[in-house]
């Protein structure tokens, strides 16, 4: 049965019938209602059907559980995660370029500030030029690796300063197998953007050759957010003669290495800035994944040091912390 003829016949018949203004009223809002339906039944017919999918993630045999508002989608019997959760998942660098509309993922920054995951170094030549070494790379930050909080309030109080563009700075920790450092080769960038994720190239010299090191990391970034000093009495170890105290923050593998992160205290005159402080990593069932070595005297910083070690310390249990000399 053919709808709308049937309702413009009865519509003309009530016009025609003065008496029957309420039949008038009645028809014309069913025939709106029923094209608003027709309407609203193409319109769904067309529109994209997605419904949130909670799913958990294993990432390289890790378990990721998404932070804040990342939802996975599924449509059509696919997922969509955002890409930046996934690729950071993966530690890979991503940025978006909004003039070109271009999203850049890049697996090859994998040198990294234990300090701060928003910056990481990648594509290092390291060339040795007479007694020292002339070093080249790029360097990705992050939008983390900004304070956004303290830059937005320096705008504010110096509205006729441009802080559209500031400088960079940090240091290359080259280590030997042993995990002693080699050198901390400090670098500059200048007019980098503000408040913006971006890659640079940078390049500097060391002071002797450092071409037969083992592993690079970060240190002392700059920009960077402010750390994380949330010491936990369970991940907190002390040397059997009370010496030495080691609280471990972070710990991030980075190649064949680990690089730890941890608070490190003595109050103890035979500790010296010399004394060497070795830290060995067990799993749950006692056996060693290895150990790293430092000395008050490396400290990057009055609330932290920085330890390497060869082998995957990520998973460990407990730690035992040992002192000589």
């Amino acid at each position: 049965m053919q709808l709308f003829p049937v309702l413009y016949s009865l519509i003309m018949y009530a016009h025609t019938n003065k008496g029957c203004l309420a039949l008038k009223k009645f028809l014309l809002g069913l025939a709106c209602g029923a094209a608003l339906t027709a309407t609203t039944a193409v319109y769904a017919s067309e529109s994209i059907q997605a419904y949130l999918f909670p799913v958990k993630f294993v990432i390289n045999g890790e378990n990721k559980t998404p932070n804040g508002p990342v939802e996975t989608l599924n449509y059509n019997g696919s997922a969509y995660v955002p890409i930046r959760y996934l690729a950071e998942s993966m530690d890979s660098a991503v940025i978006y370029d909004h003039p070109s509309k271009t999203i850049t993922i890049d697996s090859r920054f994998t040198i990294v500030d234990v300090n701060n995951p928003y910056s990481k170094a990648g594509f290092l030549s390291v060339s040795k030029e007479g007694d020292h070494a002339k070093i080249k790379g790029k360097l990705y930050i992050g939008h983390g690796s900004w304070n956004h909080k303290f830059i937005d309030a320096m705008k504010s109080m110096n509205p006729t300063v441009d802080y559209s563009k500031t400088q960079g700075s940090g240091n290359l920790v080259f280590w030997n197998a042993k995990g002693e450092v080699l050198e901390k080769v400090p670098y500059q960038i200048s007019d980098i953007l503000n408040q913006s994720e971006q890659i640079v190239n940078f390049e500097t010299t060391s002071q002797k050759d450092i071409t037969g090191y083992a592993a690079v990391t970060l240190e002392q970034t700059n920009p960077s957010p402010r750390p994380n000093f949330n010491y936990k009495e369970e991940t907190t170890f002390r040397d059997h003669e009370g010496k030495v105290t080691l609280g471990i923050l972070n710990m991030v593998k980075s190649g064949e290495y680990t690089v730890v992160r941890a608070g490190l205290q003595s109050k103890n005159a035979d500790v010296t800035p010399q004394s060497v402080i070795t830290v060995t990593f067990f799993d749950e069932n006692g056996s060693s994944l290895g150990s790293a070595k430092t000395t008050l005297g490396e400290k990057p910083d009055v609330m932290y040091a920085i330890l390497l070690g060869k082998g995957d310390f990520t998973a460990y249990k407990t730690a035992k912390v040992e002192v000589s000399g």
